[in-house]
C-alpha cells in the first residue's frame, strides 16, 4: 500500500489541542513586535493589509496580528502548549509588559474532541504565571466534527 494512502488511513485522533499567542495593535506593527520581544512570528499581518491579499476587494485588518504558536503536535496535553508558551516568553515580563500599553496580549487555546466529550486540567500555579505574563487567555472549543488547522485565526 503507498505510504500516502496509509496515512490517509490512519485513525483518526480522537482528542486535540493547540495553543499560540497572539498580540494585535492598532498602533504597533507586528514587526515591532518581533523586535521588541526579540521573538519571530509564525504568522503577522500588519494593519491595513488586505484580509485576502489574492482579493484587492476584500476587507482591510483593523489591527497588526503578531502569531506565535507553542510548536506541539496536535495530540499533545493543552497544558503542555501552555507550558512552552510560557516558557518562551518567560524572560520577557518587562517587554511584555510595555507592549500591553498599546498592544492586548493573549493566549489562544483551542480544543476537541473526536465524541463530543473530553476536558484537561490546567494547573492553578500554570495559570498564576500566564497571569504574571499579563496574557488573557482565549480558550475555543470545537465541536467533535471540526479539526484543528489554526488556532488564533
Amino acid at each position: 500500500m503507498p505510504e500516502d494512502l496509509r496515512k490517509q488511513l490512519a485513525a483518526p485522533v480522537t482528542k486535540w489541542s493547540a495553543g499560540a499567542i497572539r498580540i494585535t495593535s492598532r498602533t504597533v506593527t507586528a514587526g515591532e513586535i518581533s523586535c521588541h520581544l526579540g521573538i519571530t512570528a509564525d504568522q503577522q499581518f500588519e494593519r491595513d493589509s488586505l484580509m485576502s491579499p489574492r482579493n484587492p476587494a476584500s476587507a482591510r485588518r483593523e489591527t497588526s496580528v503578531w502569531i506565535r504558536r507553542s510548536g506541539l503536535p496536535n495530540d499533545s496535553d493543552l497544558a503542555d502548549h501552555v507550558r512552552v508558551l510560557v516558557a518562551l516568553v518567560d524572560g520577557r515580563r518587562e517587554e511584555l509588559a510595555s507592549l500591553s500599553v498599546d498592544c492586548d496580549l493573549e493566549l489562544c487555546l483551542g480544543f476537541g474532541s473526536e465524541n463530543g466529550q473530553g476536558g484537561c486540567v490546567l494547573p492553578a500555579r500554570l495559570l498564576t504565571e500566564v497571569g504574571a505574563l499579563g496574557l488573557d487567555i482565549v480558550l475555543d472549543l470545537y465541536p467533535p466534527e471540526s479539526a484543528a488547522t489554526v488556532v488564533c485565526p
